[in-house]
């Protein structure tokens, strides 16, 4: 079993710092949208069947799906 965390975890209203992004498809998507190590993320909201995440980035929110968020590791919760 793996022990990492990914952006999936958060419930709404927790704050996660990124530690790394898995490589895949969604990297360069993900990076230009301003998730990026070290940077802090908030789950505002899932919706209600779970395939879409909206996050907070700064004082920007953004829509991710399931598998994107999945390749987002959390190194802890805030």
């Amino acid at each position: 079993m793996d022990p990492r965390k990914t952006l999936l975890a958060l419930q709404p209203g927790e704050t996660g710092l990124v530690a790394l992004l898995e490589e895949n498809d969604f990297i360069s998507k993900l990076m230009a949208l301003g998730i990026l190590p070290n940077t802090r993320v908030k789950m505002v909201r899932k919706a209600p069947f779970g395939k879409v995440f909206y996050v907070k980035l700064d004082d920007h929110q953004i829509a991710i799906r399931e598998a994107e968020a999945n390749t987002v590791i959390i190194e802890e919760v805030i």
